[in-house]
């Protein structure tokens, strides 16, 4: 990555906002700045995660839809979602996604944990990337984010359980 003189002084710029005032010693200050724009540079890169995650989410599927149940599915090991979109190809109009790989991953495992705990219910603005499996013809819908869109009033008690019938059928054990 070749950096020009305007992101240079952004990047300058951003460290010091994060650094904070001087205090006592310039020295230690000095060493904070720097590592601080070691940091905002690296995050720059194309192959940082945040390029990544920003990258993903900007090719994301994204479509509206109200969370009707969350599960771990364990041969995957992957959070599975069943989503009520009302599509025509499904007789209660819903939808499966799973999340990344849970096990090993603290930011999947509290999104995973979010979705479960405050989710079910609400109407949820989904990013979901295709990801390919081991073979090119096996893909996969991976939920990425969801922007919550407040409680779905219309969801009954028969929503949720097709939500759960929909997940003992298709989540694999």
């Amino acid at each position: 990555m070749s950096i020009d003189t305007a992101t240079r002084n952004n990047i300058i710029l951003g460290a010091v906002s994060m650094t904070g005032p001087v205090g006592d010693s310039s020295s230690e200050w000095d060493t904070r700045l720097i590592a601080n724009a070691k940091r905002l540079t690296t995050l720059l890169s194309d192959g940082s995660n945040v390029a990544r995650t920003i990258q993903i989410l900007d090719e994301a599927k994204k479509f509206v839809g109200t969370i009707v149940y969350v599960g771990k599915e364990k041969t995957s090991k992957r959070g599975f979602v069943v989503i009520k979109t009302g599509t025509d190809r499904d007789e209660h109009g819903l939808e499966t996604v799973r999340t990344e790989i849970v096990e090993g991953n603290d930011s999947v495992t509290a999104f995973a944990k979010d979705l479960r705990e405050n989710m079910i219910g609400h109407r949820v603005l989904l990013y979901v990337e295709m990801q390919v499996g081991k073979t090119p013809d096996k893909k996969f819908r991976i939920l990425q984010h969801v922007d919550d869109l407040g409680e779905d009033t219309s969801i009954t008690d028969e929503d949720l359980e097709n939500g759960r019938a929909r997940a003992a059928k298709d989540m694999k054990r």
